[in-house]
């Protein structure tokens, strides 16, 4: 079971295409609040077990919609 990507590591590889470079997205995941979750960091939100949630939020922005 070596082979299971963290949690943090999926987010990360969701959103890396997205900032160009893994330190941009690594500064987004500890850094930038996320409208509609509290406000929490994508970080935070992986230590409470909110995954989906994050998941759910990129998909969202990349049909359109509004962080």
């Amino acid at each position: 079971m070596g082979d299971e990507k963290s949690d943090e590591q999926i987010v990360l590889d969701r959103v890396t295409p997205r900032f160009g470079s893994a330190e941009a997205a690594i500064k987004w995941f500890e850094e930038e609040p996320l409208p509609g979750l509290s406000g929490a960091t994508a970080k935070q939100l992986v230590v409470q077990g909110r995954v989906r949630e994050i998941l759910d939020y990129i998909d969202a922005i990349d049909e359109g919609g509004y962080a």
